[in-house]
């Protein structure tokens, strides 16, 4: 369905002040080709200036009457498909600005002609003519933008010139063509071409085949192409079928006989469809007029009222003549290409309109006889020409729509003498211009419950969408009006959405830039009243409210929003009364609503909402009796559902709320509670609640307040990720070797005691009875600290902390005393280094040396007893004497535990040969015994 309105993107229109009639047109950088209908053969050059304004630059002749033409801006140089005595020839212009100032000189050669030096030097100043030889004759041509290579289509075959760049010499470099692929397709006329950075488009009378060329491979033993996939798409019409590539050959001419390139190409995706056509039989006026390329995608469809003659694409508009008339479409360009650059762009942060939305006609300007159409920038170059019998009609002022403004110098004294035909340059207007003129068309319907609106501004939106990604953009003059022109578009169509059930109000308005309390005296100020039952409105306050915005509305704002979610979605006002917009609130208004919805629904969060505004009025009493409501888990557990009422987050910074502080100091193991409750439900990582800790107990970066290593203890309880489980084991562990290492005690009481965490947490193990021994010879440093030492003993007395990980952090202990050796002793345990441990205990606690045998050398690591142990005590029990009871005492129990688990003779060849018999002869009666009872 084509949408039409009555606007004005065609603004002044001037007459090309052309010598002959044209035949044939075509638009370069910045100048106007014509080729003459004329029996003198040849083309004029006009400047294109500023408003449509043409100069003569000149003309020069060609062989014959030109049947095709165009212009590559790469390069600068003019191709033409000319004919001569029923011939067709197909010449290259080069270096024709020459002609146009004044130089008479021309050079014609054929395409890679080796030029003498003597002979090059004079084409600096000359206009070149490069002859492109071909088997069969030319019908059309395309020129890259990109490189300026040229396509050339003849009956069954296209054929590609690659443009060259001959260095002559220092001060002279030479264009030239050199015929680098060759594609035959059967049984295929070409009507038109077009040519795009290794894309190719085709069209026959009903046929469009569009190519793409990818380098596939190498090949050394030859220099052709190969098509080794095509596949076509068919049209709905079973009648039309798709088109056969049979092969593919390439030739090749360098400097030299030597150079060849050894490639190959392959041709993929193609895409072939056909026009629509009627079911009763071939329509003989059914015809495709043209194709071209855009750099950017289109789609849509178009409903002329007229049979269209001809149609050029710009990344705005696509401009197509009738018999009648110049007709202007808006097209999806910028749709499809933003589209094409992010698939994903419809999201609450953005969004654009969509390529599937209804094209628009925004004029249509008559004209008598359009015959053909081509685009340069802000310009369309129209040419029409009448019948004889419409002469008269075309001097009446009823059908003219736009009066003729013909140049002051009235140049063209030849045109007069045969009418009928003119050459137009229309100037279309600026797109602020046009965008302002859609905005103002838009307020028709604004009050009007109609898609109408919406579509009109999405026009409007895309219109300056396409000239924001513009390449040119960032060099234009209005590039700052532009851009606002951009965010003020999006804000029209956040209004529009925000009064229907649309969730676009969201990312338009986010892309307007406006602030939420922009967006509400907006939406105030258009209606006198904010309309409070709209989808589209509550969708983009709910968002935005409940997001990290560093924004605080007014106290009059603020209870507006409290009074439209009380109305449209009352189950919402917990989670927007603590949103940080709303800081502004009256409590006693939100306390209001709130009680109103509670009689409706109670929960959890809704009470903690009212405790909250409840402290913000400083009524404790109240707070209390909310806070009692409720168990302290439930209460935890309520947290979740809406983080905020603990903290909120400006500029990446966590910050504590009112309620977070009233906590620490009332109810500090609530708190601790509700941050594991929100960490295990994802709702605070770990590293934002460590910042959330030392912000609210107001400790240095560096410092780590008691509080945070109660939530750590208390997160080890909860927490079953290993990842997280490891870290916070690290963290306690150092915390607690700080503390210890430097004699500082924590600034609060700890929530859990050793035993609590024994009691509840997998990782902490309870204490080994020879490490108690150790602890029990106590040292002075030992008894300040006995919380911390217990627990990072209780640590490494259990299973979970990877003890690799934690020996760094534990080095500053190596020295501390006892605890330095149940810590080192723990530490070589972990590891498997049992007599190591033992080395240690003999030398500093002997009398834990056979406690420690006897809780850890089990299973395996049980024949450390004798092959460690025993002789290490017998050896120091023989230096020492009876000095050591000690070492006697432990001797004989060690004694006795070998004598169980070995043979006699074992035995006895572990005893020193200068023992005393009578010490160790009990053992050996023992160990006999043993033997004779089995």
């Amino acid at each position: 369905m084509v949408q039409l309105y009555n606007l004005h993107p065609f603004g002044s229109q001037r007459v090309v002040p052309c010598k002959q009639e044209p035949a044939q047109f075509c638009c370069g950088h910045d100048v106007l080709f014509v080729a003459s209908a004329a029996a003198s053969c040849g083309v004029e050059v006009f400047a294109v200036r500023r408003e449509g304004h043409c100069e003569p630059l000149g003309s020069f002749a060609t062989l014959g009457p030109v049947l095709r033409m165009a212009h590559s801006r790469a390069g600068d140089y003019l191709v033409t498909i000319e004919e001569k005595s029923k011939a067709t020839f197909l010449r290259a212009y080069v270096n024709w600005r020459c002609m146009s100032a004044g130089s008479s000189r021309v050079c014609v050669r054929m395409v890679g002609h080796k030029m003498e030096e003597s002979y090059t030097e004079t084409l600096k100043e000359q206009m070149s003519i490069v002859e492109m030889a071909l088997s069969d004759p030319p019908l059309c041509i395309s020129c890259c933008p990109v490189n300026g290579d040229l396509l050339v289509g003849c009956r069954n075959k296209l054929v590609m010139f690659c443009l060259k760049y001959l260095v002559i010499n220092q001060n002279l470099t030479v264009l030239d063509f050199e015929r680098s692929l060759i594609l035959h397709i059967d049984n295929f006329i070409p009507a038109e071409v077009a040519f795009y950075a290794r894309h190719i488009a085709i069209t026959t009378e009903l046929d469009v085949l569009i190519l793409k060329l990818d380098l596939i491979q190498q090949s050394a033993d030859r220099g052709d192409f190969h098509c080794t996939s095509l596949n076509s798409v068919k049209s709905t019409h079973d009648s039309i079928s798709s088109l056969d590539i049979t092969a593919v050959a390439v030739y090749l001419l360098g400097i030299d006989d030597s150079f060849l390139l050894t490639s190959c190409v392959v041709f993929f995706p193609s895409r072939h469809f056909t026009p629509d056509q009627s079911p009763f039989g071939f329509c003989e006026e059914t015809k495709l007029h043209s194709v071209q390329f855009l750099p950017v995608y289109q789609t849509g469809k178009c409903t002329c009222v007229e049979r269209s003659e001809q149609a050029v694409l710009t990344p705005q508009f696509l401009h197509v003549i009738t018999s009648e008339s110049l007709q202007c479409y808006t097209v999806r360009c910028s749709a499809a290409a933003a589209r094409d650059e992010d698939p994903y762009i419809d999201t609450t942060v953005k969004a654009c309109p969509p390529v599937t939305l209804d094209v628009c006609t925004l004029r249509m300007q008559l004209f008598i006889g359009p015959r053909a159409i081509c685009h340069y920038k802000n310009h369309i170059i129209l040419l029409t020409k009448a019948d004889t019998e419409d002469i008269t009609e075309r001097r009446k002022p009823s059908r003219r729509m736009l009066s003729r403004k013909a140049d002051s110098n009235k140049s063209r004294t030849n045109s007069e003498s045969e009418p009928g035909w003119n050459l137009y340059i229309i100037n279309t207007v600026s797109t602020i211009q046009l965008y302002r003129e859609m905005v103002d068309y838009s307020r028709t319907y604004e009050n009007v419950r109609t898609e109408s609106c919406i579509h009109l501004l999405s026009e409007a939106h895309l219109l300056v969408r396409a000239a924001v990604t513009d390449p040119s953009f960032f060099k234009s003059d209005d590039k700052e009006e532009l851009l606002r022109a951009f965010k003020e578009s999006c804000a029209f169509l956040g209004d529009c959405y925000s009064r229907y059930d649309y969730h676009l109000a969201l990312p338009y308005y986010r892309m307007s830039g406006l602030s939420v309390a922009e967006v509400l005296e907006r939406l105030a100020s258009e209606s006198g009243e904010i309309q409070m039952y709209e989808k589209g409105l509550i969708f983009y306050l709910t968002h935005s409210l409940n997001e990290e915005l560093n924004e605080e509305l007014s106290k009059e704002l603020a209870d507006k929003v409290l009074q439209i979610f009380y109305l449209a979605d009352p189950m919402q006002l917990p989670h927007i009364i603590c949103s940080p917009c709303m800081k502004n609130v009256c409590p006693l208004t939100a306390v209001k609503y709130l009680r109103k919805v509670e009689d409706i629904m109670p929960s959890v969060v809704l009470t903690l909402t009212k405790a909250f505004m409840a402290l913000k009025m400083g009524d404790l009493t109240m707070y209390e009796c909310e806070m009692n409501s409720h168990k302290e888990t439930m209460l935890a557990c309520g947290f979740i559902g809406q983080p905020k009422l603990l903290r909120e987050c400006k500029e990446g910074i966590v910050i504590p709320t009112e309620f977070a502080v009233h906590l620490k100091a009332l109810q500090p193991g609530l708190l601790v509670a509700a941050t594991v409750a929100l960490h295990e439900n994802s709702k605070i990582e770990l590293e934002e609640a460590d910042m959330f800790f030392k912000v609210l107990c107001n400790n240095g970066e560096d410092m780590v307040p008691q509080l945070l290593v109660d939530f750590w203890e208390a997160l080890l309880v909860a927490c079953s990720q290993e990842e997280v489980l490891q870290e916070l084991l690290l963290r306690v562990t150092y915390q607690y070797v700080w503390r210890i290492s430097k004699k500082q005690l924590p600034e609060t009481k700890p929530l859990k005691t050793t035993e609590d965490l024994i009691n509840s947490c997998d990782h902490f193990g309870s204490i080994f009875p020879w490490v108690t021994f150790i602890m029990s010879m106590e040292s002075p440093l030992d008894k300040d600290f006995p919380e911390d030492i217990s627990k990072l003993q209780s640590i490494l007395c259990g299973q979970s902390i990877d003890i690799t990980a934690a020996l760094p952090i534990l080095e500053p202990l190596a020295a501390a005393g006892n605890v330095g050796l149940t810590v080192r002793v723990l530490c070589s345990t972990h590891l498997g280094k049992y007599e190591e441990s033992i080395d240690q205990l003999l030398r500093q606690c002997p009398a834990a040396a056979v406690l420690y045998a006897q809780h850890e050398l089990k299973g395996d690591s049980r024949a450390v007893w004798w092959n460690k142990l025993l002789p290490e005590l017998c050896e120091r029990a023989r230096l020492t004497g009876s000095d050591c009871p000690v070492l006697i005492s432990s001797l004989k129990e060690t004694l006795s535990v070998v004598a169980m688990e070995l043979e006699l003779w074992d035995f006895l060849s572990l005893l020193p040969e200068d023992g005393t018999a009578a010490f160790f002869l009990p053992h050996l009666l023992h160990c006999s015994q043993r033997k004779q009872l089995m």
